[in-house]
Parts: structure tokens; sequence; C-alpha cells
């Protein structure tokens, strides 16, 4: 009887669980729901990268300052997973990753990839970005940084789990998690997730799927 009673309470708590978890797929993307970036210096467009449809993100004018975000509208996201396949398709300084908790194209927090550093303790970084110009600068110390094996122009699989002031970062389906970043910025609280391409030429996008906890 006891066995019963804990059975249907298990099943009843699991239910609710699953009641407050929604999950949103954008496996095509229609610009009028998105906010995507062109300016005089940045573009975008849709197209084939290694034989899979993406979102293709082109830097026209080296800046070191320069961070760009494309994230659906109407998407509010606190607590959960990202998941998505990213690319960097340039020729040097590779910069590519996820924003979340974005409010608008200069307040987010973002984990991005270095390619380029695969291997070493730059290879993922977290920052929050508060500013105009990206500040990467000020996030250069290795508490923000952790070290992955990454291809330098393959896609690469990146999930993110975050839940309160913390984010775990999974690389290409490994079970244990790349870096665990414990103290997100209190100031970013709430908004969408997305895409994201620092001061690099190129970046190429898919698959994104956001699983919000409510």
């Amino acid at each position: 009887m006891k066995i019963s009673i804990i059975l249907l309470l298990a099943t009843f708590f699991t239910g609710i669980v699953a009641r407050q978890r929604r999950v949103y797929i954008y496996q095509e993307i229609n610009p009028a729901e998105w906010i995507i970036p062109r300016t005089d210096t940045l573009d975008y467009s849709f197209g084939l990268y290694q034989g899979q449809n993406a979102l293709l993100m082109k830097r026209k004018l080296a800046n070191y300052k320069s961070a760009s975000v494309a994230y659906p509208k109407g998407l509010r996201f606190r607590d959960g997973i990202i998941e998505a396949d990213i690319a960097w398709t340039g020729k040097q300084n590779g910069f590519v990753g996820l924003a979340f908790r974005v409010s608008d194209e200069h307040h987010y927090e973002v984990v991005y990839l270095r390619p380029e550093s695969s291997g070493t303790i730059n290879a993922i970084q977290y920052m929050p970005e508060k500013k105009a110009d990206f500040n990467w600068w000020d996030y250069e110390a290795n508490k923000y940084q952790a070290n992955a094996i990454l291809p330098l122009h393959d896609w690469i699989h990146v999930k993110l789990v975050v839940k309160g002031s913390s984010v775990s970062v999974f690389v290409n389906g490994q079970a244990k998690p790349a870096m665990v970043y414990p103290a997100l910025d209190s100031s970013l609280s709430a908004g969408s997730a997305g895409y994201w391409l620092g001061n690099s030429e190129a970046g190429a996008y898919r698959n994104l799927k956001v699983t919000v906890w409510q």
C-alpha cells in the first residue's frame, strides 16, 4: 500500500515538472519573428554550410569591439537548456557562441567558443555584455574561461544548462560539462536566447532548441 502511494505521488509530481517545461524549436527562422542584425558592417543570409541549412552571419568590417546577437522575439528565458549547432567559418579570430537572457543587442549573457584556441584555457569564454562596445578584455581571467577540444571549422553542438546563477557548458554531446561558471550576472535576469557572433568574420548557426523551466 505504501509503495502504491509513493508511486502515485511520484507520478503526480513528475507530471507537474513536465508541465512546467516548454520547448521551443527553431529549425527554420522566419526573419519577421526574429531580431537579426543587418547593418553597414554586418549582414546575414540563409544558405548551406557543410551541406546543412544554416543562418550565416558575416561581418563586413573588422572591429575588435564588435559583437552581435540574433534571437527570436517573444521568447522569455531565465532557467533551462539551450542547444544549437554552431561553426566558425572565417579565416582568423573565430568567436562564435550562444547568448541567453537577452533583453536587447547590448544586454545579455554569452558563452562563446574560440576554435583557434582548442586545447587551451581560452577555448571557452563566458561574459556578460552590458555596454555598446564588446568589452571582452574585462573577462580574460581564468575563472571566466575553460579548456575544450574544438574542431576548427566543423559543426560544434553546444548545450548550455542555465539554473539560477550558474551555467554548465557541454560540447559535442559529452556527458561531463567542459565548463561550469557559478556567478552569472544578477542584473541580467531574463530574456530571449539565440546566436552570437563576436569580433570575427563569419559564423554559421542551426538547430536552436530552447527548453524553458517555468
